[in-house]
């Protein structure tokens, strides 16, 4: 059985992914949760680049699969709060989203390739889901009034 790894293949690095001042949909609560969601997603590329061992990747794992849902449960709320009309397909895009990336134990059995994977669908997923999709929301809120709720 081969052991459990994320670990790139020889000489290759995983890309991390710069949190950039225009990913702002000018929400306090919501730019800081992605703000936070970029770190953490750089601390695990950094794990995985630093052949840090497995169990300490996972741990890096778990912390940003945990606050991924927390920065979630917290859009969700403001969205419902605010009567954000694509809530339904907005919070469909997060479940599809935590489904796939809980999964990811799996990417940890098949080995460097499935990982790299992950990494990729991860980095992609938040920049792109945040400038197309929660900037909506962003101009959302602000046109209601609730540029500081949290």
């Amino acid at each position: 059985m081969q052991a459990k790894t994320m670990k790139p293949a020889q000489h290759a690095r995983w890309e991390a992914a710069a949190w950039n001042p225009s990913y702002a949909v000018g929400n306090d609560a919501i730019d800081a949760d992605h703000e936070r969601l970029f770190a953490l997603f750089n601390e695990f590329v950094a794990a995985v680049n630093d052949n840090r061992a497995d169990t300490e990747i996972q741990g890096v794992l778990a912390d940003l699969l945990e606050y991924t849902d927390y920065h979630f449960d917290r859009e969700e709320r403001l969205m419902r709060e605010f009567d954000y009309p694509d809530y339904a397909d907005h919070k469909a895009m997060h479940d599809a989203f935590v489904a796939q990336v809980h999964d990811v134990n799996s990417a940890l059995d098949a080995g460097g390739e499935k990982g790299a994977y992950v990494l990729s669908v991860l980095g992609k997923w938040l920049t792109g889901h945040i400038l197309h999709v929660d900037a909506k929301v962003g101009t959302w809120l602000k046109e209601h009034d609730a540029a500081k709720a949290a």
